[in-house]
C-alpha cells in the first residue's frame, strides 16, 4: 500500500537562511565578480587535511568553460553533428584515451572509471565534477577552510567533502563544483545567473557525484540489492517474483528494509537533485558512505522492482519487519514517492538526456516539483529550468526578489504564449497559499496527485509492463472539448489577470464524497442533486454514460471505452468479494491487489447512496463477474478507474450530464468545488473548466470531465445558438 506524503505548505517567501562566512571580509576575497563573457564559474580542490581531526581545507579558483584545449577543440570540430548529446560527446572523447596498461585496467574500480586521466582533460586548466547533495538543516553548520579563510557550510556538505577526500581525486587538475561554495549565496544577482547555468554546469561536468549520506541502516545491503535486481534478466522477472515469495531472503537478509530506508533519505526529497541526476545521467555515480553504484544500474534495478516486484515488495517488507524484534513501531507500508520519482521521471529523463535533450511538459514539471522539497518556493520553478524546453527556459530569468505568486504566474504565461494553448489552466485552482492567480498553478500545492492523467499515464498491470524507462514522448491531448478553436488571450499589465474567450455549458448540481487525503472519502461530504434531469435519454443511456465516465472514456493506448469496458459495473465492491472470484477464474495479478483495492472499495462504499438520475449509485453495479470474463478487461477497467478518481470528484450537472469535478484532497470542506459552480468551454483548452464568479472576475477551480462533451460536441450547440460566447477575466 502506498503512503500519502504530507503536503508541503510554505507561508512565507522570505529568503531562506544560508550558511554564513565567519569573516565578513571573506566574501569579497572569495567572490570576485564572474566574467559572463568568458563563461566563468568557480571550482574547488580538496586539500589533504593536516590530521584526522583537522578542518576540511579547500582552494576555490575561477575558471573559464571556454578555455578548451586545442586537442578537444579539434575533436569537437571533427565530430561535428555525429554525436547526439554532451554525454555522447564526452563518451566519444573518452574512448580516444582509454587506460594504456593492463595494470591500470586491473586495478581500476567504479570510481576510477569516472575520473579522467590527464589526456582526457578538456580544458587548459583540467576538468571537473559536480557534487549533488542535500544542504540539510541550515542551522547546523560545520567549519571548513577555504583559501585560508574560515567558512561555515552545512554539516552534510562538510561530511561529504571529508568522505570525498579519502581518495585524492580532487587534489590536482580534476576539480569539483559545489553550489554552496562556488556561488556567492549573498549575491541575489549572481545566484540568479548561476541558477540559469545549471544545465551547462551539471550537463557539462565530466562526472556528477551524488552524495546520499553516510553509511547507516544497512545502506550497503540496499545498494547490493539494487545491483542484483539490475543484473536480473527481464525475461525472468516473473520467475524472480515467485522465488522471492518462496524464499524472502533469496536476495539477502534485511535488504528490503535497507532499500526502503535508502530511498527515504532526505536526498530524494530535495528538488535540486532532479536536474542534477538527469543531467549527469550515465556520468553519474551514487555514493553512500563507501558504497558506489552508477546511475544507469540503479535505475535498471528500480525498473525491475516496478515491473515485476511491485506487489511482492509489500510482503517482503512485512516479512523482514515482523522477523525483526527491534522494529516494533516501524511503519509496515512503503512510502513510494521516491520510487515513483526515480522510475517515472528520473530514469525516463536520463534516457532522453543521453539521446539529446530531456525536457518536461507543464504537468510533469508540476508533478516533479510536488515530489520534492525546496526551502525557497520559487525554486520549485527555478530548480527545474534545466529540464524545460529551451524555448521556455530562455524566457525564465530567476529573480529571487520576486514573490512566488508572480513567479508562478510568469511561468504559466510563458507556457500559454509559447505553445498557444490554455492547457496550463487545467492545473489552476484558487487554493494557493501564496495568493497565486487561480489560472496559474501554484507549484507547492499538495493536492496534485500523480498518475491521474488519462492521456499521459500508462496503465498499471501485467498487460502493460514497460521493461524499461517510461515513455517521455509528448502525447496528443486525449480530449478536444474546444475543437480546433485557437485561444484568444490577453494579460493585465502586472500579469496577474488573464482574459480569454469561451462559453458556459452547464453548472454543478450534485457532488459525490470528496477525497480527504489519499485514503478517505467521507460520506457526509456528499452534495445530493435536487433533480433527476437526464441528458442521456433513459436508464440504459445513463448506464452507458456511467461506465464511460468511470474510466474518463480513455483506456489502453488512449482509445475510447467500448462495450467490453462495461466490465467495471461488475467489478466487485469489496476485495473480500472479489478475491474468491479472481482465484476461481485464475487471475493472479488482480488476486494480489489486496493492498491497492482500497480506492475502488472505499469510493464505492462512500458513494453508494449518491443519487444518479433518481437512483442510488449502487443500483448500477453488480458484484458478480461472469464466468466468460477476461482478466485483461477487468484489469484494464480497474487500472483506468484508479487514475480517474485521483484528485477528482464525481458530479452531476443541472442539464443532466455526469462526469468529474476538481477535488482538493488536502483542503477543508469549504475549499472544494461547490454546487452552482460553472462548467465552461474555454477556447484553446482541451478539457472543460470549472470556474466561479469572484469579485467581478472569475476563478479557475480546475479541469472538468463531462461525459458526452469532451470531443467538441458542445461546439455544435454553439453553432445553433445554444450557448453564448463571452470573455472571462480570471484572477
Amino acid at each position: 500500500m502506498e503512503s500519502f506524503p504530507e503536503p508541503i505548505t510554505q507561508k512565507s517567501h522570505r529568503q531562506p537562511p544560508q550558511p554564513r562566512l565567519f569573516n565578513p571580509k571573506a566574501s569579497a576575497i572569495l567572490y570576485s565578480p564572474l566574467n559572463e563573457d568568458l563563461d566563468e564559474i568557480r571550482l574547488i580542490n580538496i586539500l589533504q587535511p593536516l590530521g584526522d581531526s583537522a578542518l576540511v581545507r579547500c582552494n576555490v579558483m575561477t575558471v573559464s568553460l571556454k578555455a578548451l584545449t586545442p586537442e578537444y577543440q579539434n575533436f569537437l570540430s571533427a565530430s561535428g553533428s555525429t554525436v547526439r548529446s554532451k554525454r555522447d560527446t564526452m563518451a566519444s572523447w573518452n574512448r580516444l584515451h582509454p587506460p594504456t596498461t593492463f595494470s591500470e585496467i586491473l586495478n581500476s574500480n567504479l570510481m576510477d572509471q569516472y575520473i579522467p586521466t590527464k589526456p582526457n582533460y578538456r580544458f587548459t586548466w583540467g576538468d571537473y565534477a559536480a557534487l549533488s547533495y542535500v544542504w540539510g538543516n541550515p542551522g547546523l553548520t560545520h567549519r571548513i577552510i577555504v583559501n585560508d579563510q574560515e567558512m561555515r557550510v552545512g554539516a552534510n556538505l562538510e561530511i561529504a567533502l571529508r568522505a570525498l577526500n579519502t581518495r585524492p581525486d580532487f587534489q590536482g587538475g580534476f576539480k569539483l563544483w559545489v553550489d554552496a561554495i562556488c556561488i556567492n549565496q549573498d549575491n541575489y544577482e549572481e545566484r540568479g545567473r548561476q541558477v540559469s547555468k545549471m544545465r551547462e554546469i551539471y550537463g557539462g561536468a565530466w562526472t556528477v557525484m551524488a552524495w546520499l549520506g553516510e553509511e547507516q541502516d544497512n545502506s550497503d545491503k540496499a545498494i547490493r540489492l539494487v545491483q542484483s535486481l539490475s543484473d536480473t534478466d527481464p525475461e525472468r522477472g516473473e520467475e524472480l517474483a515467485e522465488m522471492l515469495l518462496d524464499d524472502p531472503e533469496y536476495l539477502g537478509d534485511g535488504c528490503w528494509i535497507a532499500l526502503q530506508d535508502l530511498l527515504n533519505r532526505p536526498y530524494w526529497y530535495r528538488l535540486w537533485i532532479i536536474q542534477e541526476l538527469v543531467l549527469g545521467s550515465s556520468a553519474l555515480v551514487l555514493r553512500c558512505g563507501d558504497s558506489f553504484i552508477n546511475w544507469t544500474t540503479f535505475c535498471q534495478g528500480i525498473g525491475i522492482l516496478f515491473d515485476y516486484l511491485w506487489t511482492v515488495k509489500d510482503s517482503l517488507l512485512h516479512y523482514e519487519i515482523y522477523k525483526r524484534s527491534d522494529f516494533p513501531n516501524r511503519p509496515t507500508e512503503w512510502l513510494t514517492t521516491s520510487l515513483h520519482l526515480v522510475h517515472q521521471d528520473l530514469w525516463a529523463l536520463s534516457h532522453c538526456e543521453e539521446q539529446g535533450r530531456a525536457h518536461l511538459r507543464f504537468d510533469r514539471l508540476l508533478n516533479v516539483a510536488n515530489s520534492t522539497n525546496s526551502r525557497d518556493p520559487r525554486d520549485k520553478v527555478y530548480g527545474l529550468i534545466g529540464l524545460m524546453d529551451p524555448i521556455i527556459a530562455a524566457q525564465l530569468v530567476p529573480n529571487y526578489e520576486s514573490p512566488p505568486s508572480k513567479v508562478y504566474a510568469s511561468v504559466a504565461k510563458i507556457f500559454v504564449l509559447t505553445y498557444a494553448n490554455l492547457d496550463p489552466l487545467r492545473e489552476g485552482n484558487p487554493w494557493s497559499c501564496f495568493g497565486t492567480p487561480s489560472w496559474a498553478a501554484d507549484w507547492t500545492w499538495g493536492g496534485r496527485l500523480r498518475n491521474r492523467s488519462p492521456e499521459k499515464t500508462d496503465l498499471w498491470g501485467p498487460f502493460w509492463t514497460r521493461k524499461g524507462p517510461v515513455r517521455m514522448a509528448e502525447p496528443a491531448p486525449a480530449y478536444r472539448a474546444s475543437g480546433n478553436w485557437a485561444p484568444e488571450v490577453s494579460f493585465s499589465n502586472n500579469d496577474l489577470h488573464l482574459t480569454c474567450r469561451g462559453f458556459v455549458i452547464d453548472n454543478v448540481a450534485g457532488l459525490s464524497a470528496r477525497g480527504k487525503g489519499y485514503f478517505e472519502w467521507p460520506e457526509t461530504s456528499i452534495v445530493q442533486p435536487e433533480h433527476e434531469n437526464n441528458a442521456y435519454g433513459n436508464i440504459n443511456g445513463v448506464t452507458t454514460a456511467l461506465y464511460h465516465a468511470l474510466l474518463a472514456d480513455r483506456v489502453a493506448g488512449g482509445m475510447k471505452a467500448s462495450p467490453r469496458h462495461s466490465a467495471i459495473l461488475n467489478l466487485p465492491s469489496t476485495f473480500s468479494t472479489a478475491h474468491l472470484q479472481f482465484q476461481h477464474l485464475g487471475w493472479k495479478w488482480l488476486s494480489s491487489q489486496q493492498s491497492y483495492y482500497f480506492r475502488w472499495e472505499k469510493w464505492r462504499r462512500a458513494n453508494r447512496n449518491f443519487r444518479l438520475m433518481g437512483r442510488p449509485l449502487s443500483s448500477y453495479f453488480n458484484d458478480e463477474i461472469p464466468d466468460y470474463a477476461l482478466e485483461y478487461d477487468y484489469t484494464e477497467v480497474y487500472s483506468c478507474f484508479d487514475r480517474t478518481c485521483k484528485g477528482r470528484r464525481f458530479m452531476t450537472t443541472e442539464n443532466g450530464y455526469l462526469g468529474w469535478a476538481p477535488d482538493n484532497v488536502v483542503g477543508e470542506d469549504e475549499e472544494q468545488t461547490g454546487k452552482g459552480d460553472l462548467i465552461t468551454i474555454i477556447f484553446g483548452c482541451s478539457t472543460p473548466l470549472v470556474i466561479r464568479p469572484h469579485g467581478g472576475y472569475f476563478q479557475v477551480v480546475g479541469e472538468a470531465y463531462v461525459q458526452g462533451l469532451m470531443d467538441g460536441e458542445a461546439l455544435e450547440l454553439l453553432d445553433t445558438g445554444g450557448y453564448l460566447v463571452q470573455d472571462f477575466t480570471f484572477c
